[in-house]
């Protein structure tokens, strides 16, 4: 499935180091973006470790895939994704009891593997996000998993209220936290000239859904400009937090 991939990741205008980590891995078709959080530089190596740990991960699960695969055989995406993000958790929360600066370290993280047959397996953890644009139409495809996104659900706060609220940085489930890990993962049909972000919330807690819609469409179809226009647009809005996004572009049919 012919895919193109931009990334880019900023400091904001507030914090003195960035925490979060992007990776793309073309050749695996497969995007990883960890926002990390914990004291000193342990939110830094906690997303380093993440990214990683799920990239060494999946690789290895395709070797021995090839290795011993069967014509029948159909690669259980779903479950090894969910592996691979389980395998992250466990390798921050061994690093962080060997160095005690690490300690409470952990990251929220989503990750997007493209499978030739035409879909995308979406883990996510935190509240990092994915979205699809497709026919011009925005949709979040991840559910946060904070304190805020609860309190909606229950009917205490507004959606379009969520922007002033107070906790809505809190996240319910970090990965490197606790070994008892819940991954969620979630599978898409995918289609020709879909596009697909990834961000963290250093870009949705600043801009509406609207704004990215329309900042994405600004840039014309270039990746590239338009990973530098979110990010200048969150920054621009107050910049309180490290940004970061990905975007994939599922080329058009001939």
């Amino acid at each position: 499935m012919p895919l193109e991939f931009a990334a880019k990741t900023d400091i904001g205008m507030v914090r003195v180091q960035n925490e979060d980590t992007v990776v793309v891995d073309a050749a695996l078709q497969l995007a990883i973006l960890a926002d990390g959080m914990g004291g000193y530089n342990a939110g830094e190596v906690a997303s380093s470790i993440a990214t990683v740990a799920i990239q060494e991960e999946i690789e290895s699960q395709l070797q021995e895939y090839r290795r011993l695969q069967k014509p029948e055989d159909e690669m259980p995406t779903r479950l090894w994704l969910m592996q691979a993000v389980r395998q992250a958790n466990s390798t921050i929360i061994n690093a962080a009891r060997r160095e005690p600066e690490y300690r409470g370290m952990g990251t929220t993280l989503v990750v997007a593997w493209f499978q030739p047959e035409g879909s995308v397996s979406i883990a996510h953890v935190g509240d990092s996000r994915a979205y699809r644009i497709r026919d011009g139409l925005l949709e979040q495809l991840t559910r946060d998993h904070s304190l805020l996104q609860e309190q909606i659900d229950a009917g205490l706060i507004r959606a379009e209220d969520a922007q002033f609220a107070l906790n809505r940085n809190i996240v319910t489930r970090a990965v490197g936290i606790d070994y008892q890990l819940v991954v969620e993962v979630h599978q898409h049909d995918v289609q020709a000239g879909d596009l697909y972000l990834l961000c963290s919330d250093g870009l949705s807690d600043r801009i509406g859904d609207g704004d990215i819609s329309n900042i994405i469409s600004d840039a014309q179809g270039d990746l590239k400009m338009a990973c530098t226009m979110l990010i200048n647009a969150a920054n621009q809005s107050g910049g309180q937090d490290n940004v970061s996004v990905i975007l994939i572009r599922v080329a058009e049919n001939e």
